[in-house]
């Protein structure tokens, strides 16, 4: 369910918008754990489907073992399943030999490619940067790209590091990056703290902080969700407990849906007027 988020919802259209017409965006939702940081980047990416973009996602592991470029190896790898290998041969172009090191599965698609030659690890590392921004920014030509990176608090710093070079490289295309993470997980010597720093110089940055749901979005929410006889009383007594977060609502209604929802919204609400005269 989504409610709310009228103005939280139009700027990150309005990076979409900015994406679509070739000025790229990179766009970070940041908030607590549970305000409904992914369910905006749901309704961004089914509105930019619908418009006729390509939608890619990956998310950080919160443990470890993950192998490097963990969150842009989901997108990349999900963008060449997708790809016949005389459309991934156009799109890739001479980026392939480097991304594929990164990405086995292009050298099955394109088995003829050659080992790049051996650089030392900062030159290698850039090579396989600017091969895999020319890579994105080629998918978003024939449509505009959208690429959601889920919880990056959780992110290895060279991912970080690959998101501050696109940063720097997507002004000029069709590319539009959603970033999510919890800025309460996030120190001051945290990696992702010297990234932000840095990719905030750049104008395609934008930064999106979010709170609890309104008292009247908060009501929405508990209403769709089959407390539609709720008293205005017992509404507020909810927003003011979870303060508007979308996931204690739900905690909440599921503690109230024992037996009946209906039932349970009932009971609260002659519990809350016992209160009131007491």
């Amino acid at each position: 369910m989504f409610v709310g988020r009228h103005q939280e919802m139009a700027e990150v259209n309005d990076a979409l918008d900015d994406a679509m017409a070739g000025h790229g965006r990179l766009v970070m939702l940041a908030s607590e754990p549970g305000i409904g940081k992914t369910s905006i980047a749901h309704e961004l990416t089914a509105h930019a489907s619908d418009l006729g973009a390509k939608v890619l996602g990956g998310w950080c592991y919160e443990r470890e073992g993950a192998p490097p470029y963990w969150p842009w190896v989901q997108p990349i790898k999900a963008s060449v399943a997708d790809a016949p290998a005389d459309q991934l041969g156009t799109e890739i172009g001479s980026a392939a030999a480097d991304i594929a090191d990164l990405i086995p599965e292009i050298r099955q698609e394109l088995p003829d490619l050659e080992t790049p030659p051996a650089l030392d690890p900062e030159p290698t590392r850039f090579q396989l940067f600017n091969s895999i921004t020319a890579f994105l920014k080629t998918v978003a030509q024939p449509q505009s790209l959208v690429v959601v990176l889920d919880d990056l608090h959780w992110s290895d710093t060279p991912s970080l590091l690959l998101l501050e070079f696109l940063a720097q490289k997507m002004a000029e295309s069709n590319v539009l990056v959603i970033g999510t993470y919890r800025d309460v997980e996030v120190t001051r010597r945290h990696p992702l703290t010297e990234s932000l720093a840095r990719m905030s110089r750049n104008a395609s940055f934008h930064r999106l902080g979010l709170d609890g749901l309104e008292s009247g979005d908060a009501g929405e929410y508990v209403r769709e969700s089959g407390g539609e006889n709720a008293s205005s009383k017992m509404l507020e007594a909810i927003h003011t407990h979870t303060e508007g977060y979308p996931l204690f609502i739900r905690s909440h209604l599921a503690m109230l849906s024992g037996r009946s929802l209906s039932l349970a919204f009932a009971i609260v609400g002659a519990m809350l007027a016992l209160s009131s005269h007491t």
